[in-house]
Parts: structure tokens; sequence; C-alpha cells
């Protein structure tokens, strides 16, 4: 996967990425949107959003958040071992192995396919959350991905065909939007380093405020083909409301991609 900020050096101007959200958009006739529009009891976080209302209850977590950690390791945040099964074990060490030649083995990302859950929210890009009681989107920067998650209590559909996002269901826990997916395909991994993920796992995200600037996500890994325990992971993000999501060219100076020589090129090196 092309990582930040050695990974991309064309970026465009910042301009607002929210094609997930217009799909959803509902337009009132003239004279009804002409009507005064009833207080908001609480109005979200991006002044360009000033027309989306979420309940009292609910804490406000939209906007542009810029990520401070990064997703080039993702070992379990209690400081312990990766619990790998005896295959996963082996399939992370070779793949270290390979990449300590320059000639890594594949990866979805680095071939611009998505980076899928859970890998997607430790990526060191900014993402852009909006609310509606009925759905929460978060758009990523990265390869321009963007996640759906379903507020309204509905179960994945039972013709649901596995994808690299899968299909993600919300609650509110208090002040913690908690999310839970299935429905992964087993074609990513769980971070850049090389821990890997079966079809079979299961993610729940928590995200919670730390501070009103500060944005903590906890992310708890199921996957018994897989581990051998469930173990989780840890993100964070700061409120960005100056920045807007910029262009992405997956395949413009990708590093973690070998060259036409064969050669793998990482960091600033030329």
């Amino acid at each position: 996967m092309a990582r930040a900020p050695e990974a991309i050096t064309s970026r465009a101007p910042r301009t607002l990425a929210l094609a997930a959200l217009l799909a959803g958009t509902t337009f009132l006739p003239l004279a009804q949107a002409q009507r005064a529009p009833a207080p908001p009891s609480v109005v979200t976080g991006d002044a360009a959003r000033r027309d989306i209302r979420v309940p009292d209850a609910v804490p406000n977590i939209s906007g542009v958040w810029i990520a401070m950690s990064s997703n080039r390791s993702t070992p379990p945040s209690d400081g312990g071992s990766t619990p790998f099964l005896p295959w996963a074990r082996q399939f992370f060490e070779n793949r270290a192995a390979a990449e300590k030649t320059g000639k890594p083995l594949f990866d979805p990302s680095a071939n611009c396919l998505p980076g899928g859950v859970p890998r997607i929210i430790s990526s060191p890009y900014p993402i852009d959350i909006v609310q509606t009681p009925e759905l929460t989107v978060i758009s990523t920067e990265t390869l321009h991905e963007f996640r759906l998650i379903h507020m309204d209590g509905k179960p994945k559909p039972a013709d649901f065909a596995p994808s690299y996002f899968g299909y993600s269901v919300g609650h509110w826990d208090g002040d913690t939007l908690v999310v839970e997916t299935t429905g992964l395909n087993g074609y990513t991994q769980v971070d850049e380093e090389g821990r890997p993920k079966s079809s079979d796992m299961r993610v729940v995200e928590r995200y919670q405020k730390r501070t009103p600037n500060i944005l903590d996500v906890t992310f708890t890994l199921h996957d018994p083909r897989t581990y051998s325990r469930p173990w989780s992971g840890h993100a964070q993000f700061r409120w960005a409301p100056e920045l807007r999501l910029g262009e992405y060219i997956c395949e413009e100076n990708n590093r973690n991609k070998p060259d036409a020589t064969g050669r793998l090129r990482h960091g600033t090196e030329k």
C-alpha cells in the first residue's frame, strides 16, 4: 500500500469528497425548501454540512480527522505477541523474509486494491465522517475508499457477497459508536507488515472522543481460523476541520510495489 508522506509526492488541492453520501440525498420542493428549518438538536461539526441533524443523545464525530497512527505494523495493543495459529505465523514470517530480499510477496494494497477492514482503520491518511440517523459514512483519502455503517439495526442480507469492506452495522453505546463488520473476503491483510486474515474474521470497532479534538478507535479481531484468541489494535485521529480529502493516485510513485527492475523502494530512497 502506498504510504504517507513518501508514498504520494503529487497531490492536487484538497476537495470535499462526499460522493458516497449523495446517492442518499433527498431534494425538497422549492416551496418546502424555502421554509425556515426547525432548530437542530445537534449540528455536526463541519460548517459545510449544517443541514445534517443527529439526535441529542448522539455524540458528534462528524468532519475530517487526520490520522495520528500508521498501519505499517498493527501488533496487539496490550503489548503481547500476536496470537498466530501455526499457518498464520508461517505466512507472516515468509512475508518478512521475502521483503528483506527486496522481492516482497503480493500485497493487495500495494497493487491498488482496497485495504479492507481492519487495515483501513490504521491508514495514515485523513478520514471524513458524515453522520445521519440511519447511516454513518466514513470516507478515506486512501484510494478514495468509503465505508457504509448501517445504523438502522437491519442485519446483513442473506445473499450478501463477501467484499473488501464487508457489511458494517453500528449502534451507540453511551458515548461510543460500536461497529461490527462481517462478510469480509480473505484477500486483504490486517496490516502492511503482513498479519493475515480469513474470510471468517469479524471486526468490532469502538469510536470514542477522548477530548473534543481526539478520536480514539479500538478494533478487536475475532478470527478463529487465523488466531488462537481475539486481539485488539488501536488507532487515533485528530479533528482537522481545515482539511478536505485530496486526490490519491495509487499507481503514482508507489514505493510499496517493485519497480520495473523488480526492486522494492521504501522510504525516501531515490
